[in-house]
C-alpha cells in the first residue's frame, strides 16, 4: 500500500473519531429522560482542550456573543421585568429584591463544568426540537440560540416585550410576547408568529426552560410536579438521580398509533393539572400553562442529569411522533406529524416568598385557587347543612358470556337500592347522594347508543321512579351514572363512521377480555368521535329530565383526553375538551348537576363534584413525596371524595388520607354478592354486598361528618406535618384536623389525638 493510500486512511479514521467526540458532545435529546443523560454530562467534562480545538476546526465558526446587557422593560409596585438583547429576562421581586433569571447568571456559569451542547443550552432563552424533512423524518434534530444562529429582535410593548428570535441556520422564527401583570409575568407563544423553513418542521419548543433554575446548596430546595394530587423532588447533592421526571398533561393521546400497545388505552392520566414549580431558601417559582396543555408535558431535570442545575419546564408539543403503518402485517416505522398543530401557547410565572408555608405547595396551590376562581369561574360552595354528604353508588349490573351471545347479571335492582337508602337514613346517615351505575337497557358496558328505557330486569321507569321518590323523599339526591364517550361492539355502534380514529386514519379500537370465557364475537370498545358524543348528550337531556334526576355523573371525560383523525372532521385534544366543558355547561343547565370522575383540570368550573381524585402516595420514582396540592385549590369550591371505601388497598390508611385531605366518604355498593360478577368486565368489584359495610359505613360516616362537617365551604390555608406521622390540615374559619397516623398517641397542649385516629382543633386550640 502506498504512504499516499495509508495518509488518507489515516485521515478518514481521524475524521470519524472526530465526528463520533462531536455528536457525544452534543448531548441528548431533552426529550429522552435516561439515565444516558448522564453519562453525557460526564463525557463532556471528560474531553480535553485539544478536542475542544479540534471539534472547533471542523465546526461552523459561530461568533462570540456580547455580553448580555439588560433593559428595563415594565414595572409596576411588585415586580420589574428587564430583558437583554439576546432575549433573555430577569425578573425582579421588589419586596425581597430577588431576582429570577431565564438564565444563569455568568457568575454561576462560571463554575458550571459542562461543556458543549448542554453549556449552549444555559445560555440560550429557548430550546428547539425539529426535524428536516430532506433527511430522515423520523430523525429529531434540536438546538439552541448558538447553534441555530440566532438574530434576536426585542420590541417594548406597552406593558411588556415582543421578543422575536430568527434561526439563521433553520431559516425559521418565532416570538415570546412577555408581558408583566400585578403580581405574574406571562409568556405568550402566538402560533401564527411561527415560521419554519422550507424543509423544517418544529416538533417541541422550550420557553425560558431554565427560569428558576438552581444548584442543589439552595437551602430546602425542591421542584413541585403534577403527579396525581401533587408531589415533590427534593433537590439531591449528590446529583445521583438517573432520569428526569416527565408527564404528558392528561395522559397519552390514544389516537396517536403505536407500533404496539404502550398503555391501556382509557388509564386515568397522572398529570391532572397543568401546572409546576421550584423553591428554594425564602423564594418560589409557580407556573400555570393557561393555553396549550392539552399538548404539554411537565419536565422537571434534577442536578447531575445534562448539568449541575435543577430545572423544571413546560415542553410544548408541535408534532407527535407516531408509528406510520406501511402494510396490514404491522409494519412501518416512526415518523412526526406533518401537519403542525396551529395552537397558541401561554404560561403564567407567579414569583413567592416568605415562609415555608408561603413558598411549598401550600402557596402554590393557594395561587391555583385564585386563578380558578379569577379565570374558571370557580365560587364558594353553599352546604345546606353543616353535615357532609356521604356519597353512594349502587351497581345494577353487568353481562357475562352465554352461549346466545351474553346475559345481564344482576348485582342489585331500583328497589333493592331503595331498601339500602331507607336503612342507611333509619340509622343516621341524613345526608345522602346517591348514583347508580349500569342502570340502562342492557346494563353496563350497553350505553350507546342506545341507554332508554332503564333496564326491565331491573326494575324498569317505574322502579326507577320509585327509587328516585325516596330519595328526594329523605331530601337526598340522585344522580345517574352514564358515559357518552366509549361504545363497544354488538350495540348498533358503527364504528366505521363514528369511532375516532388513529394517526394512520384506522378506528381506534381495543377488544375487551374476560375471565374464563369469551364471547363468540370478541368484544371491542371504542371511543366516539367528540360531536357524536355531544350529540348523544343533548338528545338524552330531555328524557333525563323527564325523570326527575338531580344530574349526571359523565364517566370517563374527567379520566382522559384524545384527539381524532378523522380526515373529514378532526379534532385537536383542545377541541376534544371543548366539547366535553359543553357537555357538562349543558348537563347543569338541564339538570342542575354534573359530575365526574378523577379531574382532568379542563373539567374545573364545570363539575359540581368530582369522584375517584386521587388521594393516595404517589408511585412516581423520582417524585416520591405526595403533597395535597389538588385537595388544597379545590376544598370549598368542589367536592369531592377519593375511591370507595371499599375497594380501598389500605382500608384505614386510605380513609385518614380523606379526612387530612377534606374529602367526602364514599361507598359503591351491590345488594348481591359481587362474586357473580367474576366473568364480566365489573370483575374489579371484589367487595360490595351492603350487608357486609352497613354498619362500616355508618361508623365511618359518623366519624367524618363530626370532624368535616362544618368545614364544607372553608378553604384550605395550610397544611403541615407537626410530629411523625402526624398531619395537621388548618382551614380559613380557623380550626384544624389532626390525622395520626402513628401507633403511639399524638399529645400537644390540650390536643390529643389517638393512634389511628383524627382530631378537630377549635378556634381556641
Amino acid at each position: 500500500m502506498s504512504k499516499i493510500k495509508l495518509y488518507r486512511r489515516y485521515i478518514l479514521l481521524a475524521g470519524a473519531i472526530l465526528l463520533l467526540l462531536g455528536a457525544v458532545a452534543a448531548g441528548i435529546s431533552l426529550n429522552s429522560g435516561n439515565p444516558a443523560g448522564k453519562a453525557a454530562l460526564e463525557t463532556e467534562e471528560e474531553e480535553t482542550d485539544e478536542d475542544e480545538r479540534e471539534l472547533i476546526q471542523i465546526k461552523p465558526t459561530v461568533k462570540a456573543r456580547d455580553e448580555d446587557k439588560y433593559t428595563t422593560f415594565q414595572e409596576n409596585e411588585r415586580l420589574r421585568l428587564e430583558v437583554s438583547q439576546h432575549g433573555k429576562i430577569a425578573v425582579t421581586d421588589k419586596r425581597n429584591n430577588y431576582t429570577w433569571r431565564s438564565n444563569p447568571d455568568k457568575e454561576s456559569l462560571a463554575d458550571e463544568a459542562v461543556k458543549g451542547h448542554w453549556r449552549k443550552n444555559l445560555e440560550s432563552a429557548f430550546y428547539l426540537e425539529y426535524t428536516d424533512i430532506k433527511q430522515a423524518a423520523s430523525k429529531l434534530k434540536y438546538g439552541n440560540d448558538t447553534e441555530l444562529q440566532g438574530k434576536t429582535t426585542v420590541k417594548k410593548t406597552a406593558d411588556g416585550a415582543e421578543i422575536t428570535y430568527d434561526l439563521k441556520t433553520i431559516e425559521s422564527s418565532f416570538t415570546f410576547v412577555v408581558t408583566l401583570k400585578d403580581d405574574h409575568i406571562e409568556v405568550y407563544i402566538p402560533s401564527d408568529r411561527i415560521v419554519e423553513g422550507e424543509n423544517i418542521h418544529i416538533v417541541n419548543l422550550w420557553a425560558f426552560p431554565f427560569l428558576g433554575a438552581s444548584r442543589s446548596d439552595a437551602p430546602d430546595g425542591h421542584m413541585f410536579v403534577p403527579s396525581g394530587m401533587g408531589a415533590t423532588i427534593e433537590f439531591e447533592q449528590s446529583g445521583s438521580y438517573p432520569f428526569r421526571y416527565s408527564a404528558e398533561l392528561y395522559g397519552p393521546d390514544l389516537a396517536i398509533s403505536a407500533q404496539s400497545v404502550r398503555y391501556q388505552r382509557d388509564a386515568a392520566s397522572d398529570a391532572l393539572l397543568p401546572v409546576f414549580g421550584i423553591s428554594y431558601g425564602r423564594n418560589a417559582l409557580f407556573g400555570i400553562i393557561t393555553e396549550g396543555e392539552a399538548n404539554a408535558r411537565i419536565n422537571a431535570t434534577p442536578s447531575g442529569l445534562y448539568t449541575s442545575y435543577n430545572w423544571i419546564a413546560p415542553q410544548f408539543v408541535y408534532r407527535q411522533e407516531y408509528f406510520r403503518r406501511t402494510s396490514s402485517f404491522g409494519q412501518g416505522f416512526n415518523v412526526f406529524e406533518d401537519k403542525r398543530l396551529e395552537q397558541d401557547r401561554r404560561i403564567r410565572y407567579y414569583f413567592l416568598q416568605g415562609d415555608k408555608k408561603d413558598i411549598n405547595y401550600v402557596g402554590m396551590a393557594s395561587i391555583y385557587r385564585s386563578y380558578l376562581m379569577e379565570a374558571k369561574g370557580l365560587q364558594r360552595i353553599k352546604p345546606e347543612t353543616n353535615h357532609i354528604p356521604l356519597e353512594v353508588s349502587f351497581f345494577g349490573g353487568d353481562r357475562e358470556p352465554s352461549i346466545l351471545g351474553s346475559k345481564l347479571v344482576k348485582t342489585t335492582t331500583f328497589d333493592q337500592a331503595r331498601e339500602i337508602v331507607e336503612k342507611l337514613n333509619a340509622v343516621g346517615v341524613s345526608e345522602l347522594n346517591v348514583t347508580f351505575t349500569g342502570w340502562s337497557t342492557g346494563g353496563y358496558m350497553r350505553y350507546l347508543p342506545k341507554r332508554f328505557p332503564p333496564e326491565k330486569s331491573l326494575g324498569g321507569t317505574d322502579g326507577l321512579a320509585r327509587l328516585i321518590e325516596a330519595v328526594h323523599r329523605h331530601g337526598n339526591r340522585i344522580f345517574l351514572d352514564d358515559n357518552y364517550v366509549t361504545a363497544f361492539s354488538g350495540n348498533g355502534f358503527l364504528a366505521r363512521g363514528n369511532a375516532i380514529r388513529d394517526s394512520n386514519a384506522r378506528v381506534v379500537e381495543d377488544q375487551i377480555g374476560f375471565s374464563g370465557f369469551t364471547f363468540r364475537k370478541a368484544t371491542r370498545k371504542y371511543w366516539m368521535k367528540p360531536n357524536l358524543s355531544l350529540e348523544y348528550t343533548m338528545d338524552s337531556l330531555p328524557q333525563y329530565k323527564e325523570l326527575g334526576i338531580d344530574g349526571l355523573r359523565h364517566d370517563v371525560i374527567g379520566n382522559l383526553l384524545y384527539s381524532d383523525n378523522n380526515p373529514s372532521n378532526p379534532y385537536t385534544r383542545e377541541a376534544t375538551a371543548d366539547v366535553f366543558e359543553q357537555m357538562l355547561e349543558k348537563t347543569k343547565e338541564e339538570l342542575g348537576q354534573a359530575r365526574v370522575a378523577h379531574g382532568n383540570a379542563y373539567v374545573l368550573g364545570k363539575a359540581d363534584h368530582i369522584s375517584a381524585l386521587p388521594l393516595s402516595v404517589s408511585y412516581d420514582l423520582l417524585a416520591k413525596q405526595s403533597v395535597p396540592f389538588y385537595p388544597i385549590a379545590i376544598h370549598g369550591l368542589v367536592t369531592y371524595s377519593g375511591q370507595p371505601g371499599n375497594l380501598r388497598d389500605e382500608y384505614n390508611f386510605e380513609m385518614l388520607n380523606s379526612v387530612e385531605y377534606g374529602a367526602l366518604p364514599a361507598y359503591l355498593l351491590t345488594y348481591e354478592d359481587p362474586g357473580i360478577l367474576k366473568d364480566t368486565y365489573t370483575r374489579y368489584i371484589f367487595s360490595s354486598a351492603y350487608s357486609e359495610w352497613l354498619n362500616t359505613i355508618v361508623e365511618e360516616y359518623k366519624r367524618m361528618d363530626a370532624v368535616l362537617g362544618g368545614l364544607q365551604d372553608s378553604l384550605i390555608v395550610n397544611h403541615r406535618q407537626i410530629a411523625d406521622e402526624v398531619f395537621e390540615t388548618t382551614y380559613d374559619n380557623g380550626q384544624s384536623v389532626v390525622v395520626n397516623y402513628g401507633d403511639v398517641p399524638y399529645e400537644a397542649g390540650s390536643i390529643s389525638v389517638k393512634p389511628k385516629d383524627f382530631a378537630l382543633v377549635g378556634r381556641e386550640g
